[in-house]
């Protein structure tokens, strides 16, 4: 609801004893929203005001009602808007019924969407924004409220910058007006996940896939679908596979493009698992910026191909900020911060071995059966081999980590685990191969099921902070 309403102030601008409005804020379909003043407490306000055409709706009312005080149940989180009350118009305050209203907490800073028409929006401020739409969007879920209309219009932001989410529990009855008024509709079209489209009900993961868009539109500065009619956006939602956000924007990494299909799935159960693993996953993909590697050419031999050799990944330039690189260490030090606690409930709530501040690098050892030994026969064969075949060159530190990532971006976390070991131990310490080999190592240990590996090799990762700039 970002548009300035032109009309005056009610005739009756005193909703009752206790609130007076002062000036209009917004205006939707559904409601609008005024500062008002709370004449009891003497402190500023926000009051949203059911829409007159709603008014004689008995159904609507209900459902405002009902849900605002669901709403209010969930204002103790810190990324929700504070609900102080709700209640009801006298009749004929321009409805014969009068109309529901919702008294909340003023904030000042206006909405993220008014953000992103202002300016682009740095990456570490959009990653913090979802952080904070997420931890509220699980909080609502773990309670049984869903609230079928995410976006950014709807995350609104205090004088401070942080971000609370708005119209929890009234969102459906948002929903349904807007299904009927055209003006409305584009906004929630643009959101909108492909069963919710199709008419089925919305789920926990229909809010997933709508933060997901927003996490897109953050990202890149656009929607991901963009069709002007609302009617043919939302066949896009349910048809189109979602566009690269690495193409519309180049200076995203190429593995944020894996991460926000996976957000914007077209079958819900495909989605990420909660809002927290979503944004988890574009943090994680905003520190390796890397382009995938290139698949290795095929070759008449049978032997397998050596895997082609990285090229020169360059290091931060001498004008790289110092936040770009404390913004790529944070990413990394959560990370760390999920691997252990996951290592943390795998063991039972055990300290992890070697999970100490400056743990050494000890990958795990991984033993395979002995050869057996070459019968008399045989070995003259083998002398004769192995004096007539010529043994492939060691391969480079940089080819092996190029192997390793391939495999690890490929999902072959176990295949990836011990070529990335062999990088670790080729690169020297203090290049970007040693760098990017920790990180790949430890993520394909965490994705394997082994987090307790992974913890020191990832605060090894940490302990490289002039490899962490973007």
């Amino acid at each position: 609801m970002a548009a300035r309403p032109q009309s005056p102030l009610p005739v009756h601008s005193r909703l009752s004893e206790r609130y007076e409005l002062v000036k209009p804020m917004a205006s939707g379909g559904m409601a609008s929203v005024w500062c008002a003043r709370d004449r009891l407490l003497d402190r500023p306000v926000a009051i949203k005001l059911m829409a007159e055409q709603l008014a004689t709706d008995s159904a609507a009312v209900r459902r405002f009602e009902r849900e605002a005080r669901a709403a209010a149940r969930l204002s103790d989180h810190p990324n929700v808007v504070t609900i102080y009350d709700v209640g009801q118009t006298p009749p004929g305050f321009d409805a014969p019924a009068g109309r529901p209203f919702i008294v909340m907490e003023r904030l000042l800073g206006g909405t993220v969407a008014d953000a992103l028409r202002a300016a682009p929006v740095k990456a570490q401020r959009a990653l913090n924004w979802l952080r904070e739409a997420a931890a509220a969007i699980d909080f609502a879920h773990a309670r049984g409220v869903i609230h079928r209309d995410i976006k950014p219009s709807n995350f609104l932001l205090d004088a401070g910058r942080a971000l609370h989410v708005a119209d929890f529990g009234i969102a459906l009855v948002a929903t349904e007006d807007t299904l009927t008024a055209t003006g409305q509709l584009l906004g929630t079209a643009a959101y909108l996940a492909p069963e919710v489209a199709l008419g089925r009900p919305a789920t926990d993961a229909s809010d997933r896939y709508a933060l997901a868009v927003a996490a897109f539109e953050l990202l890149t500065g656009e929607r991901p679908f963009r069709a002007r009619h609302f009617a043919a956006q939302t066949r896009q939602h349910i048809e189109t596979p979602p566009p690269s956000p690495s193409q519309r924007n180049p200076a995203l990494p190429p593995a944020l493009d894996r991460v926000l299909a996976q957000g914007m799935a077209k079958r819900p159960e495909e989605r990420f698992a909660s809002a927290d693993e979503l944004v988890g996953a574009i943090a994680d993909a905003l520190v390796d910026r890397r382009p995938p590697p290139a698949t290795p050419p095929a070759t008449a031999t049978a032997r397998m191909p050596r895997p082609a050799v990285a090229p020169p990944r360059p290091g931060p330039s001498p004008g790289t900020p110092r936040r770009a690189r404390a913004i790529a260490l944070g990413a990394l030090a959560a990370l760390l911060l999920g691997v252990g606690i996951a290592a943390a409930l795998a063991g039972g709530g055990k300290r992890a071995a070697g999970f100490q501040a400056g743990a050494g690098f000890a990958p795990p050892q991984h033993h395979s059966a002995p050869a057996k030994p070459a019968t008399h026969a045989a070995a003259p064969a083998a002398a004769h081999a192995a004096s007539t075949t010529t043994s492939a060159p060691p391969q480079s530190a940089d080819a092996l980590e190029a192997r390793g990532h391939q495999l690890l971006q490929a999902g072959n976390y176990n295949g990836a685990i011990p070529v990335l070991q062999q990088a670790v131990a080729g690169a020297p310490h203090g290049s970007l191969t040693y760098a990017y080999a920790l990180y790949d190592l430890g993520r394909s240990l965490r994705l394997a099921g082994d987090p307790r590996a992974a913890i020191p090799i990832l605060e090894q990762r940490l302990q490289i902070p002039n490899q962490t700039g973007l």
